[in-house]
This record gives C-alpha cells, sequence and structure tokens, in this order.
C-alpha cells in the first residue's frame, strides 16, 4: 500500500528551494516523494505548473537582490512580446541578481546594475519596471517590435477598461532614460523611439502603420474620434481625414455578433458621410503588409492622393 507523504508546512510556496525546505523541518527523503517535482537542481515544485513568478520568490528565499528581468518581466508586465519569446515556448526565466549566477537551461541570470527607481514589486516578487525592461529588450527584440513595445508604454490608455488613466512612460521620459543610460544599445533605441506614436492601441496597428509608412503611405492619424456634421463616426484605427480614408485591424475582439454589428453600423455611418473604410485581419499583416499596402494605397490614389 502506498504511503500518503506527509503534508507540506503551509510556508512553502508553490516553488521552493531545498534550503528553504531544509529550514522549515522537511528531510531529503520528503523531497524525494512522488507529489513533488524537480524544477532544476535544488529547486523544487508542489504540482504540475508554476510560474516565473513563483520560481523568483523561491529563489528570494536565499538572495533578495533576485529579481525578473528581460523577456520575462516583460511578459509579467503584459507587454506585447512576439511569441517565439513567450516563457511556455522558449522555457526560459530570464532573472537578475547582485550575486554571481551561473546559468542553466532554465534559469538564465543576467549581471545587470539596477536602480531602486527601476524596480516593480508585484506581490512578493521583484522585477525591472517597465521602462528599464523595455530598453533591456533591446538585445531580443526586431526594430518593429522594439516599436511595438514604445507604443505600448506611451498611448493613452481607456480607464474604463483598463483602470488608469496615464500612460506608463512618455516620449520626452523615455527619451530622458535612453539618453541618460550606460548601457549599450542606445542607438536601436532611440531610432524606435523616433518611430513610436501615441495612439497606437495594438501590436497589430503598429505592425500595420509601420507597413503603411515604409511603402511611402502618410503617416495616419491613430485612434482619433471623427465627427462630421455633429454626428460621431468613432475613432478609426488609423485615418487620413484628408483623403475620408480610414482602417480598422479587427482582431479577435471584434468577431462576436455583438462587436461585429456595431462595427457594420459605424461603417455605414462613416459612408453615409464620404468615409471610405478598409477593414484588414491578420493576413494583410503578412509579407510585410503586402496586403495592407495595396488596398490602402488605392484607396488613397481614388481619393485624390498623389503619392
Amino acid at each position: 500500500m502506498t504511503r500518503t507523504p506527509e503534508p507540506l508546512p503551509s510556508s512553502l510556496g508553490p516553488v521552493f528551494t531545498a534550503a528553504e525546505a531544509f529550514a522549515a523541518g522537511v528531510s531529503a527523503r520528503r523531497l524525494r516523494a512522488p507529489d513533488l517535482g524537480r524544477v532544476q537542481r535544488g529547486l523544487y515544485r508542489r504540482g504540475p505548473r508554476f510560474t516565473a513568478e513563483d520560481v523568483a520568490r523561491a529563489l528570494r528565499w536565499s538572495d533578495a537582490s533576485v529579481m525578473l528581468c528581460g523577456p520575462t518581466a516583460a511578459q509579467v508586465l503584459s507587454m506585447p512580446l512576439p511569441s517565439t519569446l513567450d516563457v511556455a515556448n522558449t522555457q526560459q526565466i530570464h532573472l537578475t541578481s547582485a550575486h554571481a549566477r551561473r546559468s542553466s537551461r532554465m534559469l538564465v541570470w543576467h549581471r545587470l546594475t539596477i536602480d531602486r527607481d527601476d524596480v516593480f514589486d508585484a506581490q512578493g516578487c521583484r522585477l525591472t519596471g517597465r521602462v528599464r525592461t523595455a530598453m533591456d529588450l533591446v538585445e531580443h527584440l526586431t526594430p518593429d517590435d522594439l516599436v511595438s513595445v514604445l507604443d505600448h508604454l506611451i498611448r493613452h490608455p481607456r480607464p474604463r477598461f483598463e483602470g488608469r488613466s496615464a500612460p506608463y512612460a512618455t516620449p520626452e521620459g523615455l527619451r530622458i532614460a535612453i539618453d541618460s543610460s550606460r548601457r549599450t544599445g542606445r542607438a536601436p533605441l532611440r531610432a524606435a523611439l523616433g518611430r513610436a506614436r501615441v495612439g497606437s492601441d495594438s501590436p497589430a496597428e503598429t505592425s500595420l502603420r509601420l507597413s503603411l509608412v515604409r511603402a511611402g503611405i502618410p503617416d495616419p492619424q491613430l485612434n482619433v474620434r471623427v465627427w462630421e456634421g455633429g454626428v460621431d463616426l468613432g475613432e478609426p484605427d488609423l485615418s487620413w481625414p484628408e483623403w475620408k480614408v480610414c482602417v480598422e485591424h479587427e482582431g479577435p475582439s471584434h468577431l462576436t455578433p455583438e462587436q461585429l454589428a456595431k462595427d457594420i453600423r459605424r461603417a455605414k455611418r462613416r459612408a453615409a458621410h464620404g468615409w471610405l473604410e478598409i477593414r484588414t485581419v491578420a493576413e494583410h499583416l503578412r509579407a510585410g503588409g503586402r496586403l495592407a499596402v495595396h488596398e490602402v494605397r488605392d484607396a488613397l490614389r481614388s481619393r485624390g492622393w498623389e503619392g
């Protein structure tokens, strides 16, 4: 008959170190019980699933300077990242510490100098703040993906849905942070900031805008409300008021019957006031946005643009 392992002390979290377990009175034999798994040498988990935050909290038991950084901090902070950097895909957790650490297959350690103002605390887990994290991502992202991250930081939130009214950063604040940084990689950060714009609500909108501008299409307005004759025509994702052309990118949130009906009614109001609306989907973003460029260029030319 299989013996049920004795309960672990409640002080141990989802992930814990062997040293913490021993300090709590757990025996080495108990750590070998089948209900526990080993994350790596000296690091254990209670169940099959755990988060990067769980790992960082466990490591802080013996080293209070441990914090998440780079792509892992960005993911915890819900910053836009390509799927190739998702922890679930890379199986890597990026951390930094004031002490020298050797990286393993899962834990990637970085030697960083972190100012106190660059630290963010989240329920016992420390990580680099958003601006510092964005700057550390320069070695992991393409130029366009880096612009997407900066767009995310400087966009004005929608308080009704996000519970905040101020952006995470301002273009001027980012410029100061980049210029005052002693790190390498400032040139690509400055270049990305020069291409970032306030108003982009998603990575898809950023990608769409960059593809269009790269093809010589004028820089559009971003999510600016349009009024015609006292009628509210909404806030197009991208718009060129001079030619009454706009683009709406249809992401997953637009696929519900209610949202589709709302989008159709809005499109009819715009058409009634002389606006030409282009609707794009994921396919339009492929191959450098070739399909989007073709459709927007044709629409603008039909309205008199001579680009």
